[in-house]
């Protein structure tokens, strides 16, 4: 089945290919549902960071968890065609926990190398980070025959109640095949890279 669909695709034109796997996925989806089998769920898995070597250690921070868009408060895989391309979700997949409490958990994995890491400011005057996840999702080129996931974060840092300073992290990562175990792979490249970033970031505004 597979190999029929890739010699037809490769035949296709452009458009239509965009099409077709829009279809497809649409399809499976259907096919699916009339089993009643449950959706495949996909994680971030183990985390690929490191421990740093001689990292700087920092005050105790509050983390809550990030905001985002009403999509990525849901548990659904999402993929568009290009940058302007409607959102869709994969009906056969989904995420374990919404992509929001995901990169929030990441995220926290990350600074905890480095210091203590709470999810409430219970008092009160912690450094507060917050966390506006943007976008989190699989994006294909034009004519379907490559994607890239994409993560964009925004992480503002908080002392009292004055801004301290703030960083847009805007990751993509290739995927190495286009589908959604693909494009989750990406993500989850995508989220341990934004997630050094932002501790690296921080090392530097805590230190001021």
């Amino acid at each position: 089945m597979t190999h029929h669909f890739s010699f037809l695709y490769r035949w296709v034109h452009p458009v239509w290919r965009v099409l077709l796997l829009t279809t497809l996925v649409s399809l499976a989806g259907c096919g699916l549902g009339r089993n009643g089998v449950a959706p495949q769920q996909l994680d971030l898995g183990a985390s690929a960071m490191v421990s740093p070597v001689a990292a700087v250690q920092h005050p105790p921070i509050a983390v809550p968890s990030a905001t985002a868009a009403s999509l990525l408060t849901e548990t659904f895989v999402i993929w568009r065609v290009g940058d302007a391309g409607q959102p869709q979700a994969y009906t056969t997949y989904q995420w374990v926990a919404p992509p929001a409490r995901l990169v929030t958990q990441r995220l926290v994995d990350r600074l905890s190398l480095q210091g203590a890491v709470l999810q409430q400011n219970t008092v009160g005057d912690l450094p507060q980070v917050r966390l506006n996840l943007q976008r989190f999702e699989q994006t294909f080129s034009a004519d379907g025959s490559a994607s890239q996931g994409q993560l964009i974060l925004q992480a503002i840092l908080i002392k009292g109640a004055k801004v301290i300073d703030q960083k847009l992290v805007d990751i993509k990562v290739p995927a190495r095949t286009q589908d959604a175990l693909g494009g989750a792979q990406a993500l989850r490249e995508a989220t341990d890279q934004a997630a050094e970033q932002v501790a690296q970031w921080l090392t530097v505004q805590l230190k001021r």
